[in-house]
């Protein structure tokens, strides 16, 4: 996710590889690769190295065109596709397996059946639900009560979401935070990390009570977060959710995302490795 890449904690940290800029990241045992300008098959090389060096398992890129056969010969796969990640270019995400073990998964067949589910209701009409709830932009002060909810909905995540020094300095640089409260309480929280660049946003950091799911709430954050991307230019929105939750997969699905793939044991959330479904949407004025 891009929060993780952003935030530098104290495990965790940027450095260079042979020029390419990558983000060692151990809470998820994976290397990202952040830039890449060389087309050289042995700077791949050295990338591999140093990840293996560090005991990591995965290394993933968001990879342009021109540069995907080159990791593709040197035994990347890619996984999937974000439509127009680049500023309408599509990003191609490619994965290195360092540790055989992360190449497969337990939970293949759950997250296909919940996939197949997804993409037969994508076409279904959903008209807006009604709501005891408001929609508003999250500030600091809200940090306290949305690592609560955090705390009660994940046992593990991929970025420091339980951290308000965290929170505090990724909603003040990159990140746009929306809460449903109702009574005065928070009870659900999504947010978009915003590549300002690239014009694209990642809607992450989804969380509701238990008590208060089915809904429609996290439908409602999102639609209200993607009005204010579309605002202020943003051209593509996409989400990685975790391949085994209903929930958030029909929701984006019902949000009219497209299915891009799925990233195997991509991240350590909710105790344990995951694969996370790639959903991407162009957004649009639709009062054009």
């Amino acid at each position: 996710m891009n929060g993780v890449a952003q935030y530098r904690s104290c495990e965790n940290y940027d450095t260079t590889v042979k020029g390419a800029k990558v983000y060692v990241d151990y809470i998820n045992k994976r290397l990202k690769i952040l830039d890449y300008q060389n087309s050289s098959e042995n700077v791949i090389t050295e990338i591999i190295n140093f990840a293996e060096e560090k005991g990591l398992g995965k290394i993933i890129f968001n990879c342009r065109s021109w540069f995907l056969q080159t990791f593709r010969d040197r035994g990347f796969v890619v996984e999937g596709i974000i439509k127009g990640f680049f500023q309408g270019e599509h990003a191609y995400c490619v994965s290195y397996f360092i540790d055989p073990g992360r190449k497969s998964t337990l939970s293949k067949a759950k997250g296909d059946y919940i996939l197949s589910q997804c993409l037969s209701e994508s076409k279904q009409n959903y008209p807006p639900g009604k709501y005891n709830h408001r929609i508003r932009q999250a500030d600091a002060g809200d940090i306290p009560e949305m690592i609560k909810l955090f705390a009660k909905v994940f046992k593990t995540y991929p970025s420091p979401i339980f951290n308000r020094d965290y929170l505090g300095k990724v909603m003040l640089e990159q990140a746009l935070y929306k809460v449903a409260e109702e009574d005065g309480e928070i009870i659900s929280v999504a947010s978009a990390d915003m590549d300002k660049l690239n014009l694209n946003a990642e809607i992450t950091d989804c969380a509701t009570f238990p008590e208060h799911r089915g809904k429609g709430i996290m439908r409602h954050l999102i639609s209200a977060i993607e009005t204010d991307l579309l605002k202020k230019g943003f051209c593509t929105v996409y989400s990685l959710s975790r391949a085994v939750n209903p929930g958030i997969n029909k929701t984006l699905s019902r949000l009219e995302y497209k299915y891009g793939g799925r990233l195997v044991n991509n991240c350590h959330i909710c105790g344990g490795f995951e694969d996370m479904n790639i959903w991407v949407k162009k957004l649009e004025n639709k009062q054009k």
